[in-house]
């Protein structure tokens, strides 16, 4: 299992985003992010995912 806090990813959110692989944890991630915290798709830069791929987590 793959995780990362949205606290760690600098959100002020006790959410845990979790999937099997890296890739299902950026999708899950990226639709909570769109969902909670009012993003869109072009607030999710490269550099954010980047940034995010870098914190999530094997549990």
């Amino acid at each position: 299992m793959k995780t990362i806090s949205c606290r760690e990813a600098g959100f002020d959110c006790d959410h845990v985003v979790k999937g099997e692989t890296e890739e299902d944890v950026m999708k899950n991630g990226a639709e909570h992010a769109m969902k909670v915290h009012g993003m869109n798709e072009e607030d999710i830069t490269p550099e954010l995912k980047q940034k995010i791929k870098g914190l999530i987590r094997t549990t």
